[in-house]
């Protein structure tokens, strides 16, 4: 499978509700790097950080979704540039802002993943 349609089937999995099927692309030691400023900022690791990290953005999102979202490839880092749309769980506000995601894939896996958010501050109801 190209690393551009890895990162779309990530995408897709997730969209689903398809845990299992989006973490079997990743590698073992996969790493989700998020902005210390967030309430769930920090490196997460492996499936179980993955997990810890989805509890975590559950805590703080009432809703959370990926409006849309172009792919583009160089070398083995696919950026997905995004449009998010979320629900602030505590305050009921409404956030929409753009994001790209840097994703790495090594033999066919996925092996990081790192947001950069066009305003962290906004995305903590600031």
């Amino acid at each position: 499978m190209p690393e551009i349609d890895l990162v779309k089937k990530f995408y897709e999995l997730l969209a689903t509700g398809d845990r299992q099927g989006a973490y079997s692309l990743l590698s073992e030691d996969f790493i989700l790097i998020q902005a210390a400023s967030l309430p769930y900022g920090g490196e997460y690791v492996g499936v179980s950080g993955l997990n810890d990290f989805f509890e975590k953005f559950s805590e703080f999102w009432k809703e959370f979704k990926t409006l849309n979202t172009d792919y583009y490839f160089s070398g083995n880092k696919i950026f997905a540039i995004s449009k998010i749309r979320g629900v602030i769980l505590k305050t009921e506000k409404i956030i929409e802002t753009e994001m790209i995601q840097v994703y790495a894939v090594h033999n066919q896996k996925l092996t990081s993943a790192q947001p950069f958010y066009f305003d962290t501050k906004l995305l903590t109801g600031g």
